[in-house]
């Protein structure tokens, strides 16, 4: 399907209603009309000093921000939200990516991004969904996105509550949840009582260099994903894809499998979040690259954030010694890397309009010593930086919740589509 045609049918999905902001998503269907959209806002930035330790490593200032917009509205039986998620960093952070030891993924001048994080496209997504009870505990979802999300994956870093306080992807971004800027998505999924499953067909090939655009192509990748809630604040998936040559350096489609369990629960001055994920590339030539994640973040006493992330990726040893793409006539030759990162978040009074926090965090890694000519054998690396959210009241750090709800109540007992779960 190509762009135009996706567009198109979100116009026809958002018809001719107009939009008006609302305090939050409990806002009353007859302060905003029936042909009013309901408005959630949530926006998050990073001023970051970032120093990457290290022979390979570079000190920078850089800033990693999102803003999120969703709207909802009732359709007759059916419930049409749209949502909207976009970035400044194609100005915030270097073109050719913010340093970070020891990631990859993506391309910078047709070279590959070794020991840097890209930054995303000025639009990191555009989607509607129409949802409506099929029974008072199941529903029917269906999405098209130009540009968004399939269904694999855990919860995307860039929403998930447990890496809030981070202003760093995790080393395994590409091995778990680097699909969540796919062209060309749709998706449908039906949610039963706890369980969700949903399916995807999509554009497989990951963005370009170009971050102000959006891109287009043929539906050649398909995924599924299941979700299980098995208690309050709980979630269970597991999911794969199918993705055809979704590197630009590399010839070959990729399968990528994941795992995720993720808890949330809130208490008196703050809240506690963790994400446990494995996920893997399975490559052509039998290759398997694994990179598996478990980070928390817990905040207690209103003003203080504690945060840290446990991980292990599977790398080549001469991508990282050489900072560019093995090329075929080279063995590959895999070697493991550990990071740990610990920080620290102190929320301070500076703007109204917005939570502002102070915060640092350092990272150190674990690895073969035949990297120890680029790497130095104990790099350190430190990050020192001002985090602010803002937006709706009762906005969350991750909106993915509305897309997933656990069937609550309206005051009539009767289900109700505008609360997250």
């Amino acid at each position: 399907m190509r762009r135009g045609a996706v567009a198109a049918l979100l116009l026809l999905l958002c018809g001719s209603a107009g939009v008006r902001a609302a305090a939050g998503p409990d806002a009353s269907p007859a302060a905003t009309g029936a042909a009013r959209f309901t408005v959630m806002v949530h926006g998050w930035a990073f001023l970051t000093s970032n120093h990457q330790g290290g022979a390979s490593g570079e000190q920078e200032f850089e800033s990693q921000n999102h803003l999120m917009l969703i709207a909802t509205r009732p359709a007759r039986t059916w419930t049409l939200t749209l949502l909207g998620t976009f970035t400044a960093e194609p100005l915030t952070v270097p073109p050719q990516g913010a340093s970070e030891l020891f990631q990859r993924g993506e391309t910078y001048g047709d070279v590959l991004l070794v020991d840097r994080q890209h930054p995303h496209d000025l639009i990191v997504q555009l989607a509607a969904e129409w949802s409506r009870d099929l029974t008072p505990r199941s529903r029917l979802r269906i999405d098209a996105a130009p540009w968004g999300e399939p269904a694999v994956g855990p919860t995307v870093y860039v929403h998930r509550l447990s890496a809030s306080a981070d202003p760093l992807a995790p080393l395994a971004h590409h091995n778990q949840d680097s699909t969540h800027i796919s062209a060309d998505v749709l998706t449908a999924g039906v949610d039963a009582g706890p369980w969700s499953v949903e399916g995807s067909v999509f554009h497989g090939r990951e963005p370009d260099e170009n971050r102000w655009d959006i891109e287009q192509g043929s539906l050649d990748s398909y995924s599924g994903r299941v979700w299980l809630r098995p208690g309050p604040g709980l979630r269970i998936q597991v999911s794969a894809a199918r993705r055809e040559h979704p590197e630009a350096l590399e010839e070959g489609d990729q399968t990528r499998q994941t795992a995720s369990i993720d808890y949330e629960r809130t208490g008196p001055g703050g809240y506690i979040a963790a994400t446990l994920v494995a996920g893997r590339n399975l490559l052509d030539g039998g290759l398997v690259e694994w990179g598996n994640t478990l980070e928390a973040t817990w905040k207690f006493a209103t003003k203080h954030t504690v945060y840290g992330r446990i991980e292990r990726v599977d790398r080549d040893l001469y991508e990282l010694l050489n900072k560019g793409q093995r090329p075929d006539s080279v063995p590959a030759r895999r070697t493991a890397v550990d990071a740990l990162t610990l920080g620290y978040v102190r929320d301070l009074p500076l703007l109204a309009e917005a939570a502002t926090g102070l915060g640092a965090g350092v990272t150190l890694y674990r690895f073969d010593e035949r990297l120890d000519p680029a790497y130095g054998e104990r790099p350190v690396s430190a990050q020192l930086f001002l985090r602010l959210q803002f937006g709706s009241k009762g906005a969350t750090h991750h909106h993915h919740g509305w897309l997933r709800p656990a069937f609550p109540r309206d005051a009539a007992g009767r289900p109700d589509s505008r609360r997250a779960d």
